[in-house]
């Protein structure tokens, strides 16, 4: 517990499931497993924040999208839904050992609106990412190279004639100075 009251939830969750590994049913056990596991996720969502933002806009319509960021937001996005899943895993323990614990159905309702809100974020990220090149093409409109939308810095634009234009960064802003 000292582990916990210093907030460090990561190693208090490894000390609680080792105490599982050793005791299996301990209800005790498994709900401080899940409580951890829901505040070592909720820290890790916090940390999201520092992350710069991933699309801004840039004037003009125009929209710069960090490719880099993008999979690395993606990729904490899924150790935060598999930190969520293990929690709700250890809730659904509990519940069969208790399946009338108001408070833990309650816990795994919320766990749950979590887990699968990051999911939906996450998956219309992918979505739209994975769509970029079909929309805008695979090309830098200035230099006529190929785009790497997952590590790029990408600028999407309309064309006079409503395309979508996609430029690397460098590509856009030399253009806009000229």
């Amino acid at each position: 517990m000292q582990e916990a009251q210093n907030s460090n939830f990561p190693s208090a969750l490894e000390i609680v499931t080792n105490g599982l590994d050793a005791h299996p049913a301990s209800e005790g056990l498994l709900f401080l497993k899940a409580y951890f596991g829901y505040k070592v996720a909720d820290t890790m969502s916090s940390e999201l924040t520092t992350y710069p933002r991933v699309i801004q806009p840039i004037g003009n319509g125009a929209l710069m999208i960090d490719g880099a960021m993008t999979s690395k937001m993606l990729g904490k996005f899924q150790e935060i839904v598999n930190t969520l899943s293990e929690a709700e895993e250890a809730i659904n323990e509990l519940l069969q050992v208790n399946p009338k614990s108001d408070k833990v159905v309650e816990f795994k309702g919320y766990i749950d609106q979590k887990r699968q809100q990051l999911d939906k974020e996450s998956e219309t990220m992918r979505a739209t990412f994975s769509k970029s090149p079909q929309l805008a093409g695979s090309f830098c409109l200035g230099c006529q190279k190929s785009i790497s939308y997952d590590t790029q810095k990408v600028v999407f634009r309309r064309s006079s004639d409503s395309r979508l234009e996609a430029w690397h960064i460098g590509c856009f802003q030399s253009t806009a100075k000229n």
